[in-house]
Formats: structure tokens, C-alpha cells, sequence
């Protein structure tokens, strides 16, 4: 489990519309820690959907993390990874891996060119590369999915699965480990792309076809799950 502080000392933070995230090291403030601290840091390792927690609180009680940092200089920086032109999601953190959504000006991947939305998946530790999604535009344009802004969801993890909104308005269940494992996970099995740093999908819901929704310039939500229903307007 991990949050948006690093137990090896790590703190992260994005900027919205950017092309680059950064990971902000942390230093503990004590020396000295109680093993109920401990417990209580360990059990809020993971940042793992919009807001944290469930509650949508937007606050974290870990400690340690820096006031201040600089990127030419290098103070208090962990590592930093290139995004494409704009970035409008937050970060989530899950199981030493890091996903954050934005478009695909980058084109990490050579097989996705052009327009598209993206989730791209670090490793948390050093900032490495690992997959992507990459979701073509809609044919309608901008009314339902507008130019450059990439995946603006947050996702939601649980567990190996990682839950999103994608720019065609689908609901994407995903394995958090993408086709790295060498295994195509769950009942789909249609993906174009297998390669290493491709989206290994579980299952995927088109809500325009399935439940009329028509998204307006763009689909976004950050969904959320209780029990067993995944949750999302």
C-alpha cells in the first residue's frame, strides 16, 4: 500500500496542463517513531483514487514532506518523468506503481500516433516508464471529446485492478500490471496492442452505446467503488 508519500521517502505532486511530474523526496521530520505511528503510516501507504480516501478529504496525515523544492536545482526532487502537453487528472499511487492520466503528445508508445488519451503507468521508486493506455479520439469531435485534453479521470485502484473514465466515454477496468506479467488478464481479449507497455484490459463498458450517455466537449469522472459496484456520474 502506499500513498502520495513514499515510505523510502518520496512525495509526489503533479502540475495541472504540464508536461512534466515530479516526484518530491521527503525527509522524516523525527528520528524518532512509535510503532503506533508506524502502523498508522503503513496503513495509508496507498494513494489510491481521487481525494485518498473514500471520504474525498483531500488530506493525509503522513509527515515529512517538504515545504519547499526545487526542479533546476535539484532540492528535495526524487525524480521526474515527462508527460504529454496537458495534464488535468490527479496522481494515484498504488503497490510501487504510479498512474496519472494525460494526452499523447509524447508518443511514448511508436504504435499510437497522433490525438489520443493516455494513461501512463510509473514505477514509484525511480520514476521509470512502464505501459500506457492510448484511447483513438471519438469520430464526433470536439461535442463529445475535445482536441489534446487527453484523460482527464482520475482513476481508482483496488488491489491489481485499476478502474478509469477513458476520452470515448467507456468505463475501463484494467490490470495495474498491463502486459508486463506476459498474461492477457480477464474475459477481453480484443486489444491491438500486447506489447510490453501496452493496456491489458479486463472488461470495458461503452456508456454512450450501452447507456446513452452523451458527454459533453469531454468524458471525466474519477469513479469509486463500495462493495462490490463501481460508482461513476
Amino acid at each position: 500500500m502506499r500513498s502520495l508519500s513514499n515510505l523510502a521517502s518520496g512525495f509526489f505532486t503533479g502540475f495541472v496542463a504540464a508536461t512534466c511530474f515530479t516526484a518530491i523526496s521527503c525527509t522524516p521530520t523525527s528520528t524518532s517513531t512509535t510503532s503506533s505511528a508506524v502502523e498508522k503510516s503503513s496503513a495509508a501507504r496507498n494513494w489510491s483514487m481521487f481525494g485518498g480516501s473514500l471520504d474525498r478529504n483531500m488530506a493525509t496525515d503522513e509527515i515529512g514532506c517538504p515545504r519547499e523544492w526545487d526542479i533546476k536545482s535539484g532540492k528535495n526532487i526524487k525524480w521526474v518523468a515527462e508527460l504529454g502537453s496537458q495534464s488535468y487528472g490527479n496522481v494515484v499511487v498504488s503497490n510501487g506503481k504510479l498512474f496519472v492520466g494525460t494526452n499523447n503528445e509524447l508518443e511514448r508508445n511508436p504504435k499510437h500516433k497522433g490525438d489520443r488519451g493516455v494513461i501512463m503507468c510509473f514505477e514509484e521508486a525511480t520514476g521509470k516508464f512502464l505501459w500506457q493506455s492510448a484511447h483513438a479520439k471519438l469520430p464526433t469531435g470536439r461535442v463529445n471529446d475535445w482536441p489534446e485534453q487527453g484523460i482527464c479521470s482520475t482513476p481508482y485502484i483496488e488491489s491489481d485492478r485499476l478502474y478509469y473514465i477513458s476520452n470515448r466515454c467507456t468505463v475501463i477496468c484494467a490490470d495495474t500490471e498491463g502486459f508486463r506479467d506476459g498474461e492477457n488478464d480477464g474475459p477481453y481479449k480484443s486489444e491491438k496492442d500486447t506489447s510490453e507497455i501496452g493496456l491489458d484490459i479486463i472488461w470495458e463498458l461503452d456508456m454512450m452505446d450501452e447507456l446513452a450517455v452523451f458527454p459533453h466537449n469531454l468524458a471525466t469522472c474519477s469513479p469509486l467503488a463500495g462493495g462490490d459496484l463501481l460508482y461513476v456520474n
